[in-house]
């Protein structure tokens, strides 16, 4: 911006790492202003992160998604390590909406764009400098920004490319070698680095970086005829935050300003806005095709797919649909670039995808005072019988605890949002239960409950359901009992964090009916949940829960607490009820980090025939908990009051979705 500003041409550029995605940017026709506007826009985290995002998928897939303290990607079953720390997906993408259209128009040699434009990489296998002059553009922005062992090296035929400025962080020569104009080096590589006092990662990799590119950059060095080193204050390349942005192109922009000021003999001239090349616009697409499917099969993939033949689809589009390709989880990275049709006025859109390690193994906790610690050991497959379904097995326990699941969601090919859900649970526990009238006792009890449903999902946020369950039951000294049913549930979950919500809603019902004698009955339960900002830093939850019952039902049928609907100072396991209704209205205050206060009080009205509400009994609780937010759930430590119970410390580790079944 400072260069147009002060009327500084530039007619070509080279660069490295930065100055490859930068100056590619600006080859393509972008002024300076624009990609100032894409810099700052830009939410850097997000851009670097690997988490798909929730809001793409459909809502069975995000109820499913890993909730583990480590999960380790498995080949067979034999973990390996990912290809870096970070992972490219979002900056690629962003790239190539950018690049793709201008290269549709020009082609693929980089001296046919509105700024002629060298690229320079290194390749790992030559372990040499490599000047890239023509090809994908998006591609080769990425091989020159992959610092090795942080962003994924970039494979090219034969070649393995990493940061150019392995080899040549400064490529003086390589503009003075394709051009014949006078040369402005920029130079943002910092001082030597201070090293943090507990490295992470992406810190290690990047020292390393620096440590071996320093030694080698020495033999293409060249002197420019201009050359600027800006002050960047200290900054650090694994640093990737909007804020750091936004700072570095302020600096930037003063620093040059004051720069060309000083050296008034750097050539000027007014530039004319016929000068401008307004870079390519929305695209129609005349087919789409898909590469490097090896295990997944095309028709699943179709499913994700948004871009079809026949629509025109602009930068924004293009980027859209390759999230969306991405949020199913099948594929480690989607890469695309347009091509010409052929045929004139059209683009093939051409994908190419990096399978995914289908199957997964994680390890999870949860512990609560009542019952102690539980460990759990999850396996995924993502790609079930190369169907795109999903399979999930759990296996875990604890202290006189155990439990399996076994669990296939069914993605119908072509019919996204219609999907299929079996599953197989089983648990066996042993935990002190209380009654009404105060007496408590520590029966075994061992359940199986088996389901299959057909279901309908309206995007991320709602899901309908209807199907067949099973239950077979054994309590104490009792024999087996258990029942058939026919059910039907809808569900609408737009909460931001399913394990400790900030925003959103919750709306859940779920009504069965047993029509077998001796035991018939309904039963019909729903769940609420409204969460919303109150006060400064604080979040305001309001729940409601319950379950009514009418027939001839058993005893182990009544509702009781358990450490996923609670109120506080009252046991778990306790006030067994046919009827119930719960409330509970919980103020959660962020401080620094990941810590929080909590307060909460509740109440529960509990009955036993559905026309018997004059018989029913209330219960109040209050509690006060600190802790801090975990992968798990929340970690905290309370004290609770009821009106029924004694006042009681609780310590817990977890939430709802991630206790196991029976908890």
């Amino acid at each position: 911006m400072a260069l147009e500003e002060e009327g500084v041409p530039v007619r070509a550029v080279a660069g490295t790492s930065m100055g490859a995605l930068v100056g590619g940017l600006y080859s393509c026709g972008y002024t300076a202003a624009e990609i100032d506007s894409i810099v700052r826009n830009t939410d850097w985290e997000w851009l670097f992160s690997s988490r798909p995002d929730s809001r793409l998928t459909i809502l069975p897939l995000r109820l499913s998604e890993s909730r583990d303290i480590l999960t380790l990607q498995v080949r067979g079953f034999s973990p390996f390590l990912p290809r870096s720390a970070i992972s490219t997906q979002r900056v690629g993408s962003l790239l190539t909406s950018l690049t793709a259209p201008v290269q549709l128009e020009t082609g693929p040699s980089f001296d046919s764009l509105p700024v002629p434009l060298r690229i320079v990489a290194f390749d790992l296998v030559t372990r040499c400098r490599i000047v890239h002059c023509s090809g994908t553009l998006s591609t080769c922005q990425l091989s020159s920004m992959a610092v090795p062992a942080v962003f994924p090296a970039v494979r090219m035929g034969t070649m393995l490319l990493v940061d150019g400025g392995v080899g040549d962080n400064l490529p003086v020569d390589v503009a003075r070698d394709a051009w014949d104009y006078q040369v402005l080096a920029v130079d943002i590589s910092s001082d030597e680095p201070g090293i943090p006092e507990n490295p992470t990662l992406v810190q290690v990799g990047s020292l390393t970086y620096s440590a071996l590119s320093s030694r080698v950059n020495g033999l293409y060095a060249a002197k420019p005829d201009y050359y600027f080193r800006p002050d960047l204050a200290g900054a650090r390349s694994w640093e990737f935050s909007s804020r750091t942005a936004d700072s570095l192109i302020d600096i930037g922009y003063r620093q040059t300003l004051e720069y060309l000021r000083r050296h008034p003999e750097i050539p000027r001239e007014a530039r004319s806005s016929s000068d401008d090349c307004l870079p390519g616009g929305a695209v129609e697409i005349t087919g789409v095709v898909f590469t490097g499917l090896e295990r997944v099969s095309p028709d699943a993939v179709e499913d994700w797919t948004l871009i079809r033949p026949g629509d025109t689809a602009s930068q924004a589009d293009l980027r859209r649909a390759a999230e969306q390709l991405y949020a199913s989880e099948l594929f480690e990275l989607v890469d695309y670039t347009l091509q010409n049709d052929g045929k004139g006025g059209g683009a093939l859109l051409v994908y190419r995808f990096v399978e995914r390690e289908p199957s997964s193994i994680g390890v999870g906790m949860t512990y609560c005072s009542s019952f102690g610690l539980d460990g759990r050991i999850t396996y995924r497959h993502r790609n079930f019988l190369n169907e795109g379904d999903h399979f999930v097995m759990n296996l875990g326990g604890g202290d006189r605890y155990a439990f399996g699941e076994l669990r296939l969601l069914e993605l119908s090919p072509g019919r996204r949002k219609w999907f299929g859900d079996y599953s197989l649970t089983a648990f066996q526990t042993r935990v002190q239960t209380y009654e009404r009238n105060g007496s408590s006792s520590t029966p075994v009890e061992t359940r199986y409950l088996c389901r299959a449903a057909a279901g309908f999902s309206s995007g991320w946020s709602g899901l309908s359901e209807t199907g067949l369950s099973g239950t077979l039951h054994r309590y104490g000294s009792e024999g087996h009992q258990g029942f058939g049913s026919l059910f039907v549930s809808h569900l609408t979950e737009t909460v931001d964090d399913l394990l400790q919500p900030a925003s959103g809603m919750r709306l859940g019902a779920w009504l069965s009916w047993t029509p077998f004698t001796p035991r018939s009955h309904l039963s019909f339960n729903y769940d609420v949940l409204a969460a919303f900002p109150f006060l400064r830093k604080g979040t305001l939850m309001l729940v409601s829960w319950g379950q009514l019952l009418a027939g001839n039902t058993w005893d182990w049928q009544r509702s009781r607490m358990t450490a996923n609907r609670s109120i506080p100072g009252v046991p778990l396991y306790a006030l067994p009820t046919r009827q119930r209704v719960a409330l509970l209205g919980r103020f959660r205050r962020q401080l620094n980090g990941p810590f929080f206060l909590c307060l909460e009080a509740g109440s529960t009205f509990d009955w036993e025939s559905p026309p018997d509400l004059d018989e029913g009994e209330w219960t109040f609780g209050a509690g006060l908990s600190a802790g801090l937010a975990t992968p798990v759930g929340p970690a905290a430590i309370g004290w609770g009051w009821s009106d029924r119970f004694q006042g009681r410390w609780t310590v817990s580790l977890g939430s709802g979705p991630t206790y196991g079944p029976g908890r």
